[in-house]
């Protein structure tokens, strides 16, 4: 190099030469370990990014097809069915059946993906995360390749263990280790702990996200059971702090049920 020379103490300093005055000139070079890296892709490699906050579109009942207002015909087995009846029962009489969410437990799974509060998905490279408003719930979709632990080693929780894989431009889900002393809906509608719930997630439309449950459940159910759910992108909506421990207007009454405080 004419007229110059190069100083490298750690990847540092760098020194030119003028070739006419003489004059030093040093400049700086930062160091390789603090140069900005280059940023990480936000999704799984060839994923769709749906990162943002979604809106669940239809009536209340966990099948879209029911009208609001009336209630949910699951293919359960004579024994749920009998327990089922209990909560239709007592909703009649005018006294809500034994929500535990009442009691700020969580909804869990699949409850928290048919609240009507907004929820917001955030992917990163093996996961996909969903953080529901209702309970300030956190679901974790791992999608790096791992399975599911031995069934020995699994703690049934609210939201279960759930791994996924893409195929195409959909995430397909599995979902185990869940409770069983949850509701899927408010009027007494509960599943066991042998639950097994698949999904597939489709982005019908840049607006619109659509997930295809199927619930398995040998004890509970008969067969299994498919649903459609619809989401809608909320650009607008911002996802606020959630605290049922506090003003609790659906408290579990001592008789068991669901109280409604009005005052």
């Amino acid at each position: 190099m004419r007229g110059g020379m190069q100083l490298l103490a750690g990847g540092a300093l760098i020194v030119a030469l003028a070739g006419l005055d003489g004059g030093l000139h040093p400049t700086f070079a930062a160091p390789k370990s603090a140069r900005p890296a280059k940023a990480a892709p936000a999704v799984d490699p060839g994923a769709p990014n749906w990162n943002g906050v979604w809106t669940r579109y239809g009536p209340l009942a966990w099948d879209p097809t029911v009208p609001n207002g009336q209630f949910d015909h699951p293919p359960l087995t004579p024994d749920y069915q009998a327990r089922y009846q209990k909560g239709l029962d007592s909703m009649a009489a005018g006294h809500p059946a034994n929500d535990p969410t009442a009691g700020c437990a969580p909804a869990g799974m699949p409850r928290m993906m048919n609240a009507i509060y907004p929820m917001e998905i955030f992917q990163r490279p093996g996961q996909v995360a969903i953080f529901a408003e209702w309970g300030s719930q956190v679901r974790r979709i791992y999608t790096d390749g791992r399975q599911h632990p031995p069934a020995d080693e699994l703690d049934p929780t609210y939201n279960g263990h759930s791994i996924g894989h893409w195929e195409g431009k959909d995430l397909v889900v599995d979902t185990v280790g869940l409770r069983g002393d949850m509701m899927i809906t408010q009027n007494g509608l509960g599943l066991s702990d042998a639950l097994h719930i698949k999904e597939r997630l489709h982005q019908a439309d840049a607006d619109t996200l659509t997930d295809t449950f199927t619930l398995e459940d040998p004890k509970a159910l008969q067969r299994p059971w498919v649903v459609m759910k619809t989401y809608k992108r909320a650009p607008k909506v911002d996802i606020m702090e959630y605290a049922c421990e506090e003003n609790n207007r659906n408290p579990i009454l001592p008789d068991g049920t669901t109280g409604v405080v009005l005052k």
